[in-house]
């Protein structure tokens, strides 16, 4: 071969190879961003436990609905107290009225209590005054109307890993704040749970 033709075959050659070099970033470039913008899309929130002290900060509001219940003969000792174990056993958090009303169904579908008990051991929850209730009516009042279930769950996922003892409003404003900083829930959001707290 000529040496003028091996000349125009290397230039070729280094030709070809510099554009194949030069797509590369272009397709590194379209991957990274692909990633990236997975990355801004939040992942879905991963339930923490409760704490024992919200556990117990819990079970000691639910006793004092249910003394006043066995009070007014609406239930018994022995039911307020299979009610009390059954929700120390669940781990309940105090947080969710649904969820209460999931462990009550077992003792309904066992005979310890009757639908009707189960119903106004719920609505007592409900207007309870105590403050951790309060948030749980709240919740349960603003999901998914105001909060989607994704957003509920995000808060009381927050809760948890604030160790929250269900007393402090102004903690419970910090802690929602958390969440509105981080993209969340919104401000409105926020004044709306603190709103019906504060009731």
């Amino acid at each position: 071969m000529p040496a003028f033709m091996k000349l125009i075959a290397a230039s070729l050659a280094a030709a070809m190879f510099g554009m194949s070099l030069a797509a590369i970033p272009a397709f590194a470039d379209s991957t990274v961003s692909s990633s990236s913008s997975s990355a801004t899309t939040p992942a879905p929130a991963t339930t923490s436990v409760p704490t024992d002290r919200q556990v117990n900060a819990a079970i000691d509001a639910l006793r004092d609905v249910l003394n006043a219940m066995v009070t007014k003969d609406a239930i018994t000792t022995a039911q307020r107290d299979a009610v009390i174990d059954a929700a120390r056993r669940a781990d309940w958090d105090g947080y969710s009225i649904e969820r209460l009303g999931d462990v009550l169904a077992v003792l309904v579908s066992k005979d310890v209590i009757s639908a009707h008990q189960r119903d106004a051991i719920l609505d007592a929850v409900r207007h309870s005054r105590t403050m951790i209730f309060r948030l749980a009516a709240a919740l349960e009042k603003l999901t998914p109307r105001v909060l989607s279930t994704s957003q509920r769950d995000a808060i009381v996922d927050a809760l948890h890993r604030a160790d929250w003892d269900g007393f402090s409003v102004e903690r419970l404003g910090d802690i929602l704040q958390g969440l509105v900083d981080r993209g969340v829930i919104t401000k409105t959001q926020r004044a709306a749970v603190l709103d019906v707290v504060r009731r």
